[in-house]
């Protein structure tokens, strides 16, 4: 019996241990907020806020980056590929492209997964604010589901 007691003891003190790695893992992680297209289309212009595509420059420009999906930006974003972030004066690169620690940032890419990997470089490496990094995860596949949203150039590639 008492085997059993401290094999039940020692399995509910592993399970703890596990659910306070993740608790811990996810607490020291950035978190983003996560905007909608409305909010894009809000903000996108206006003073303190600057719309960022994380893609390649020739995807931003209108070539397809993969089957099904459109090439071509979102209307008054400005392009800063992600891999610019590895160039040694990329810190000089974002406050010449606008991306400033004083301004919000609305990042995107296809759906999510680039942008998200760039906010948190940006926290961790350039030390920026979360708070002020907004993501816009459905990103282009999403934007393009609702006909009135349009991508740049108009004639952008779809990949087939």
């Amino acid at each position: 019996m008492s085997t059993r007691i401290h094999l039940i003891t020692a399995s509910v003190v592993l399970f703890l241990g596990a659910v306070l790695c993740v608790f811990v893992f996810y607490w020291m992680e950035p978190h983003f907020e996560e905007v909608n297209a409305a909010y894009v289309k809000e903000h996108t212009g206006k003073p303190g806020f600057l719309l960022v595509d994380v893609r390649d420059e020739d995807v931003f420009n209108g070539k397809s980056p993969f089957d099904g999906a459109p090439g071509g930006h979102i209307a008054g974003a400005v392009n800063f590929p992600g891999s610019r972030l590895e160039l040694r004066n990329a810190e000089e690169l974002l406050k010449k492209s606008g991306l400033r620690k004083d301004v919000t940032l609305i990042l995107y890419c296809n759906a999510g997964l680039l942008s998200s990997s760039f906010a948190e470089a940006l926290v961790k490496e350039f030390e920026f604010d979360a708070s002020m990094i907004k993501s816009y995860k459905e990103g282009t596949l999403g934007w393009v589901r609702d006909p009135a949203n349009k991508l740049l150039p108009e004639d952008h590639e779809l990949g087939k």
